[in-house]
């Protein structure tokens, strides 16, 4: 799969590749917005008023940074025949690891609520059948895709590990080899692994913050101790290096539980609104994002509080406010779980095209595979996560026991 260097490229500086990279990316963010602007303009559904600050923009924006990412490892994949790894620039890695990052503290920052109701006081039922039907059904499509592709890139078919296979891939545990397809991971860029941190984060962390937000209130401590004490758990873990994956992400759903409390204070959030945070912000997230390859690192502080100011509602000069943005991020889940099977199906089967390309002009196609993306999974998103995540909805309050009517009390 992976090509040799080829001598045409030999010649041209790897800069000129990677300033004509940075620069369509930027130019894939503004393309995408855009196309995000005509399906609004079209009637595309989106939610009434921003849900958390201006995070319903920042999604998008994180969704596409991560297909950058990946675009770049691909075309070292095949023009350099390199592994599939890392990024050595730091800023490019950080359009994937921070990008997640990020969303990890989007949903402890949309879930905290949930559990500041106390673990006795939430309807776990419905939770995790909304999250089921938020997630598993577009997973289980890309599955299926991914099948096909293989499919009809090596004439295999379904096997009996198939089935076991399935169950691997759709719960998000681990990509396996699919009808014994060794690469089946990059057909969608190995994305489903941060999806099993999301998993782990329902089933695990978010039950113990309940309780401990439950414990807290009986013994009269004020609620942000909770995810202070999560954050310190999971950063002096990572220091010792015990606990694995389990527990590597903990700072990063606590920064998000922290944004709630800090945007819960008037003033506070007030403040991280302002033009004058936004600069800071800002002017913090530029080392954080050219010196560190991830956020959890000193970075961490900058990417929290550009996260808190995000979800202040701070549009940073409204950016992540522009309704094409809105649309964008709506569909964001859609754009990060399917946007690896376009890569693997222009950097496997159209090997051609990207080889006929020299090495700096390859970046004139991020723009083009952005607005496509955009574009298949707004329906996606109306077909099949919509439909699915309402049906939960729906299901979930049927769960819900009917309170038992009050007796009548004798006059």
């Amino acid at each position: 799969m992976a090509a040799k260097k080829r001598s045409n490229y030999v010649s041209l500086p790897v800069d000129a590749f990677t300033l004509s990279f940075l620069f369509f990316y930027f130019v894939s963010l503004i393309a995408a917005v855009l196309v995000g602007g005509v399906l609004r303009r079209g009637g595309f559904p989106v939610p009434k008023g921003p849900r958390f600050g201006n995070i319903d923009g920042l999604r998008g924006f994180l969704a596409l940074s991560v297909l950058s990412h990946h675009f770049w490892i691909w075309t070292h994949v095949v023009v350099y025949g390199q592994p599939w790894s890392a990024a050595d620039l730091p800023f490019v890695n950080q359009l994937g690891a921070g990008a997640v990052a990020l969303f990890f503290m989007i949903t402890g920052l949309v879930f905290y609520p949930t559990a500041l109701k106390g673990i006795n006081h939430v309807f776990w039922p419905k939770v995790y059948v909304g999250r089921f039907f938020r997630i598993v059904p577009l997973v289980a499509i890309s599955f299926l895709l991914i099948s096909l592709v293989i499919a009809l890139r090596t004439g295999a078919r379904p096997d009996a590990s198939y089935a076991r296979a399935a169950l691997e891939w759709i719960s998000a545990h681990r990509e396996v080899p699919i009808m014994g397809y060794a690469d089946s991971g990059l057909v969608n860029a190995l994305v489903l692994w941060s999806l099993w941190q999301e998993w782990l984060f329902y089933l695990l962390l978010l039950p113990v913050v309940a309780l401990g937000l439950q414990l807290a209130k009986i013994v009269r401590l004020p609620s942000w101790t909770v995810p202070l004490l999560v954050l310190a758990v999971g950063a002096a873990a990572n220091v010792a290096h015990v606990g694995g994956k389990l527990v590597t992400f903990w700072p990063l759903f606590a920064a998000g539980m922290l944004a709630y409390e800090l945007c819960a204070r008037d003033a506070i959030r007030r403040w991280l609104a302002s033009p004058l945070a936004a600069i800071l912000a800002t002017l913090a997230m530029i080392p954080a994002l050219t010196l560190s390859h991830h956020a959890l690192t000193p970075a961490f502080f900058a990417f929290a509080f550009f996260f808190c100011c995000v979800a202040a509602g701070n549009g940073f000069g409204g950016i992540f406010s522009l309704p094409g943005a809105a649309v964008v991020g709506e569909i964001s889940f859609g754009i990060y779980l399917l946007h690896g099977i376009l890569l693997n199906l222009l950097f496997v089967d159209a090997t051609s095209i990207v080889r006929s390309l020299p090495l700096a002009a390859l970046p004139l196609l991020i723009p083009a595979l952005a607005m496509l993306i955009v574009l298949v999974t707004a329906v996606t998103y109306l077909l099949i996560e919509r439909p699915a995540w309402r049906f939960g909805k729906r299901l979930g309050e049927r769960l819900r026991p009917v309170a038992s009517p009050i007796p009548a009390t004798a006059p």
